[in-house]
């Protein structure tokens, strides 16, 4: 039962980090020298370590949880994404992508009952 947080916790992380890429994404300056880009983009290095540290938990939670099991619970990240692109970026979400997201979060619950 103490994977499944550790594996919760690396896909929180690694949705946080792709939040963290595209405000570091949208913070980059068209023009302008390359330390003023790379400082205004300081988002994606905070990305690139939540990232390192997501993997380092996955890695960690593998050796006791089966990855049939494991690996299906990653697209909890793609709804936490999609959520935070609605509410942070104010992306407009049609019923396609509200059906996508449903069938995601019904193949997550099977394979978390499982």
């Amino acid at each position: 039962m103490k994977a499944i947080y550790i594996i919760l916790v690396s896909v929180l992380l690694g949705a946080v980090g792709q939040i963290a890429f595209k405000i570091g994404a949208m913070r980059i300056p068209e023009a302008g020298p390359l330390l003023d880009k790379a400082m205004a983009a300081w988002p994606i290095g905070a990305g690139l370590v939540l990232y390192g540290i997501s993997t380092l938990l996955w890695i960690y939670a593998l050796r006791s949880v089966e990855l049939s099991y494991a690996y299906p619970l990653i697209s909890l990240g793609y709804v936490l994404v999609f959520m935070a692109s609605y509410f942070l970026f104010h992306e407009s979400i049609g019923p396609l992508r509200l059906g996508g997201m449903a069938l995601i979060l019904s193949g997550i619950i099977l394979v978390a009952k499982s």
